[in-house]
């Protein structure tokens, strides 16, 4: 042996063996991005030369904890209860439901869960086989998350109960789903990549961000990040297709996007689609607002005759979650977050804003109770008002839900804290009116899913 180990060997069989190696390398190198790329030059050696790729990431996974999916600490949580706690007995005067859209760090897998008003208990929960949401999946968008296509990651962002208690589903960045009041998967639209919002019109369609795949205008560099507004029908069919880019440089806004030497791969980061429902004096029913966070704009535009009837830059700052309150007045979740080139940083707490169509005023009704929880939500982030003056606030950063009453003090709140004693992520929750809520229930009830 030791005879062998120290063979004098000839310099070119060095030479041959580091040639040979530095091909395979090559080779080797060649065949995972043609995986990664999907461009199927390599047949099955490439999903195989991926797979020995990963070995080093698969065994890390396997040996360390999965904190994927945890919230960002917070101390202020520490002495908080595990779930919904409300402060000081029932919120006399609210009815209805919450839809939670929340990652369980104890079975690691997300769940959904109705929650009934003004108790705040457990009326129904899902949680939906992954593998089954996506069998038969064709479509590899550019922009598909699939590393979180798995029953520990993927994430039900924004889910959309529907009366006959079946749902919308689907990540960011992934397609996007209707499943049955069991969960059983009726329709997918894998057609582009779907992303943050998911909200249904007066007609019974659903209006949701997507990503085009290839940028439609010229001397685009195809990283481009071209967000779409688009509309599905009940059947998962699309029936309107529009480029924010386009919008807004049909109508003369191409400085907000394009300037020498600052470019940006993602100018205008759609997070926010909101039709409206009725006329007023300031909109009309197909109208939509968006919620382009990456300029700090809200929008207003009208699909059926291709206008912007009304936009504003700030004073709310890489916002979040617009809403219409009235028939004058919308909410705006303002992050109030910036990158100064050193990482997101907030300049005082984040706020809700109320912009008057009336008298052109912006106030901060809930500033107060903002402050007073240090709420500083660097992404994301939600508001919805509530029936009898009450709020619910959403601060996806630290996992957290807060009811806020007529009196501006905390009626009840949730923490997503798992047996482990870390906060997990939440993902975009919604309040159910009482009669929808109702009406889904009984369908769920009648489907005997558990039966």
């Amino acid at each position: 042996m030791e005879k062998f180990l120290f063979k004098k060997i000839e310099i070119w069989v060095v030479v041959a063996l580091l040639l040979v190696g530095s091909l395979a390398g090559i080779g080797f190198g060649a065949a995972v991005l043609d995986a990664e790329r999907e461009t199927n030059r390599f047949g099955e050696l490439a999903q195989v030369a991926r797979n020995i790729a990963e070995i080093p990431d698969t065994t890390k996974k396997l040996i360390s904890r999965d904190r994927l999916l945890l919230a960002y600490s917070n101390a202020a949580f520490e002495g908080k209860p595990t779930g919904w706690s409300i402060a000081g007995g029932p919120l006399k005067g609210l009815d209805g439901y919450i839809l939670l859209s929340r990652y369980d760090g104890t079975s690691h897998q997300h769940k959904i869960e109705l929650y009934s008003l003004p108790d705040l208990r457990v009326q129904h929960e899902w949680a939906l086989d992954v593998d089954a949401l996506f069998e038969g999946n064709v479509h590899r968008s550019a922009y598909f998350d699939s590393n979180n296509w798995n029953q520990s990651h993927f994430r039900e962002v924004h889910p959309l109960l529907l009366p006959d208690g079946g749902m919308i589903v689907k990540d960011h960045y992934s397609p996007v789903f209707r499943v049955s009041s069991c969960g059983a998967r009726k329709w997918i639209n894998d057609s582009q990549a779907f992303h943050h919002s998911t909200e249904a019109d007066a007609d019974g369609n659903f209006w949701i961000p997507s990503l085009a795949e290839r940028p439609s205008f010229k001397r685009a560099k195809l990283s481009f990040r071209e967000d779409m507004i688009t509309k599905i029908g009940p059947g998962g069919n699309i029936l309107f297709d529009e480029s924010v880019t386009q919008i807004l440089l049909r109508n003369g806004y191409q400085n907000w996007l394009f300037s020498n030497g600052m470019y940006n791969d993602d100018p205008t980061h759609l997070n926010d689609i909101e039709p409206v429902m009725h006329d007023s004096p300031y909109w009309k029913k197909g109208d939509v607002f968006l919620s382009l966070r990456n300029i700090s704009t809200i929008l207003q535009y009208r699909p059926s005759t291709r206008e912007i009837v009304w936009l504003k830059r700030g004073p709310w700052l890489s916002q979040h979650d617009v809403d219409i309150l009235d028939d004058h007045r919308i909410s705006i979740y303002d992050n109030n977050a910036q990158d100064r080139g050193t990482g997101v940083f907030h300049d005082g707490p984040s706020q809700i804003m109320v912009y008057d169509f009336e008298t052109g005023d912006v106030t901060t009704p809930l500033s107060g109770v903002m402050k007073a929880k240090n709420i500083r939500t660097a992404a994301a982030g939600l508001y919805t008002a509530l029936p009898s003056g009450f709020s619910l606030v959403e601060d996806v950063t630290d996992a957290h839900m807060i009811i806020i009453g007529p009196d501006d003090k905390t009626a009840a709140e949730f923490v997503n804290r798992a047996d482990d004693g870390d906060v997990y992520h939440l993902g975009w929750s919604r309040y159910i009116d009482k009669q929808h809520g109702e009406t889904a229930l009984q369908a769920i009830r009648k489907a005997k899913c558990n039966g």
